[in-house]
């Protein structure tokens, strides 16, 4: 029998590859722009200013009328490769956001795929939905979050359980979907800017957000998660290593062919 995870194992896959070769090329630009501005020669001063009109106030015969806000910002050639790293960093997360909502409907497609063929499965994720949208099931309404890596958990049955606690990482994987969710929700809703509580539920969380992700301390209470371009690197290739795990602790329970 085909194994029908692989189709969409490749598609995750071939997004993770299109984002770290976009990293690639933004660590090259970055680092050209940054030699052209560090040298003693040369000089540079950017500046922006958010200029707006008022829709409801008067026009120059029926042309707006612009004014400033007051907010304005610069760059100066003292202060430029820091922002610069900045920027990489930012963008590096977006890509890792970008990344973490494929994976999410990689498990998905996997899942709602099972349970088409399980009613076991099926029944279990139509215990998950809200009341008002339990009586159908579709792909379109498949759980998200926790909920998502629960239907996991069952569909991986005891190959689950044997992965998770014996691996060549020593990852836990319901610890590692915590925080590869936790910081997927910091850098889409909050800038990259995550409470310590979120990621340091034990010292196993931490480990492992340590070992993923780079962090700048901001308080005691919180920290901005940084990405530069070998941690992106390492971060992409463990996320990829994790939906294999996936891939194959599925197939495993199936008895599907799963080995390249």
């Amino acid at each position: 029998m085909t194994n029908p995870y692989k189709i969409h194992l490749d598609q995750f896959f071939e997004k993770l590859l299109y984002y770290r070769h976009i990293s690639g090329r933004i660590d090259k630009v970055f680092k050209k722009e940054i030699e052209m501005y560090s040298s003693d020669k040369a000089t540079m001063h950017f500046a922006s200013a958010l200029i707006i009109s008022d829709w409801t106030g008067p026009t120059d015969n029926g042309w707006e009328l612009n004014f400033h806000t007051g907010i304005s910002t610069e760059t100066t050639k003292e202060n430029y490769e820091e922002e610069i790293k900045n920027i990489s960093s930012r963008q590096r997360c977006l890509l890792y956001a970008q990344s973490f909502e494929s994976f999410e409907r990689f498990l998905k497609d996997c899942l709602f795929n099972k349970l088409e063929r399980d009613s076991e499965i099926r029944d279990y994720v139509i215990s998950l939905l809200p009341k008002n949208q339990n009586s159908v099931i579709s792909r379109r309404n498949m759980p998200s979050g926790d909920k998502l890596f629960n239907v996991l958990k069952k569909v991986g049955g005891k190959t689950f359980k044997k992965f998770t606690t014996s691996n060549n990482l020593d990852i836990k994987f319901r610890e590692l979907w915590t925080i590869l969710s936790e910081v997927r929700h910091a850098v889409t809703h909050n800038e990259s800017t995550i409470d310590l509580v979120k990621i340091n539920k034990s010292d196993h969380h931490f480990d492992i957000f340590n070992y993923l992700f780079n962090s700048k301390k901001l308080s005691d209470e919180k920290i901005i998660i940084e990405l530069d371009y070998k941690k992106f690197e390492k971060l992409i290739k463990r996320f990829s290593e994790f939906a294999f795990q996936v891939f194959k602790l599925i197939s495993v329970e199936e008895k599907l062919e799963w080995k390249k």
